[in-house]
């Protein structure tokens, strides 16, 4: 049964899996890139507090999308998965051997996924809200319903 959602906070479907996890009563935490970086600026101390978040002492995003992977039971990848960031976060997922899903194809099948994998710690990835306008909102809405259900 999930209990925590981790991701890297940048704006979008990393933002919106913190969000849902507020939503359904879960645990939240993750890796951000030094001085909290997103492409709107450094997170804000009050968001990068209230979800537990940890600064990586490199500035680049791969350094914490690899930690994020690696301290997960698998990841669920929303949005383009042809971009950049989804490629990485899969080949990072294929270096640790854990598994991952892209773009499931609702929260009832999210949450059937990560029980029949034993997802404990869930580490929620895809597009920037730049790249995929309204993200956060569907992936908020997304795993807040996933997890209500299956708690």
């Amino acid at each position: 049964m999930v209990t925590k959602i981790i991701s890297g906070a940048q704006t979008g479907a990393d933002q919106g899996g913190l969000y849902g996890a507020e939503d359904a009563g879960l645990d939240t935490g993750g890796y951000v890139p030094l001085n909290r970086r997103t492409e709107a600026g450094p997170l804000s101390m009050e968001l990068f507090r209230r979800w537990k978040l940890r600064e990586t002492r490199i500035w680049g995003y791969n350094h914490r999308t690899e930690k994020n992977v690696a301290e997960s039971d698998g990841t669920v990848i929303f949005g383009d998965l042809r971009s950049p960031g989804s490629i990485s976060t899969m080949k990072f997922c294929d270096k640790w051997h854990k598994h991952y899903i892209g773009n499931p194809v609702s929260p009832e099948a999210l949450a059937q996924w990560c029980k029949e994998h034993n997802i404990s710690v869930l580490n929620v990835a895809g597009n920037r809200e730049s790249k995929n306008p309204g993200i956060c909102v569907r992936v908020r809405t997304f795993i807040g319903a996933a997890f209500r259900r299956a708690a």
